[in-house]
């Protein structure tokens, strides 16, 4: 064996040897990259870095590609291949996925509504240590949806969830106080440490999309609970994050959604100001971001944009440009 061959032999060796310690850098620089290619609105170029690697099995891709099936991004939206691509990383043990399986299933994404599938994934992600599967959980408890009503229960998931600091169950949890015993609800906290997996598999955030509004627990949590009443802004507050509304693709466009939202939600409106953010994203054009303003923490940013949902207006946070 020559010099140069033998030198080309102990590289393949070397390769082969460390396979197992490469591959999953070069996966999650791949499927990076990929979110990344996402971020900047180039989906289809996102879909094509991850379509290897989710035919490899690798969970993140997977449920990647699950988002942009879902969402339309990048492909047509389809429900029914989003579901095929959740399914394989929630097997995998993927929290979002079993989230967002549950989440197609209960708003009845594929054909009608299946509250028992529902409930069998968002369980699974609530015992993972997913704060909106905690939430959906204690709902459905609360409802008695695919399971037997249990006060108890539900209150203990809400109280998993509402330590994450997520505006809705924080909400949820004041509504069930309400109509609970001292003695129930003590039960319950007593309770909810045990509802938790001891092998929590959390998700590498960094390798997924961000979560859309699509996501988001039902507005309406619990039935027959009237809703607290919505605080304005404080004055001089701070313009840390911000709630998007939509884009437009001109700006006359933006402004006047915005005055419908003026005229459709007066009180809510009060104290805020309408922001309209321009973007250029290439060769997918010039958009146009309604966003309001200002809210000093994400706490307070979510329980607004909640408020707006329970109006059915779509909305999501957004840290400030």
């Amino acid at each position: 064996m020559t010099m140069p061959s033998m030198k080309s032999h102990l590289l393949s060796i070397a390769i082969i040897g460390t396979g197992l310690l490469l591959v999953p850098q070069t996966t999650y620089a791949t499927v990076a990259d990929g979110v990344y290619a996402y971020e900047k609105g180039n989906y289809q170029q996102a879909r094509a870095e991850w379509l290897p690697y989710a035919a490899l099995g690798n969970p993140n891709a997977l449920y990647n590609l699950g988002q942009l099936s879902r969402m339309g991004r990048g492909t047509e939206q389809d429900f029914i291949k989003a579901e095929e691509y959740y399914l394989r990383a929630a097997e995998k043990g993927h929290v979002g996925a079993q989230r967002n399986l549950g989440t197609l299933y209960y708003f009845g994404r594929i054909n009608a509504v299946d509250h028992a599938k529902a409930f069998q994934w968002l369980i699974k992600a609530a015992a993972n240590g997913d704060t909106k599967s905690q939430l959906m959980t204690g709902t459905m408890y609360f409802n008695g949806e695919a399971t037997q009503k249990d006060n108890i229960r539900a209150y203990a998931w809400v109280f998993l969830s509402s330590q994450s600091g997520l505006a809705q169950a924080i909400d949820a949890l004041d509504k069930l106080t309400a109509v609970m015993t001292p003695e129930e609800t003590l039960r319950a906290r007593n309770l909810a440490p045990t509802l938790i997996s001891r092998q929590l598999s959390p998700d590498d955030v960094g390798l997924m999309v961000q979560q859309q509004e699509a996501d988001n627990p039902p507005s309406s949590t619990l039935n027959n609970i009237p809703p607290i009443a919505h605080t304005a802004a404080p004055i001089g507050a701070a313009d840390n994050y911000r709630v998007q509304i939509a884009s437009f693709s001109t700006e006359n466009a933006a402004q006047k959604a915005l005055k419908i939202i003026q005229d459709k939600f007066p009180e809510l409106l009060s104290g805020r100001q309408g922001n309209t953010e321009y973007v250029d994203l290439g060769k997918k054009g010039v958009f146009y971001r309604l966003q309001l303003s200002p809210f000093q923490s994400k706490y307070d940013a979510q329980e607004y944009c909640q408020k707006l949902q329970e109006n059915n207006q779509n909305c999501y946070v957004i840290k400030s440009p």
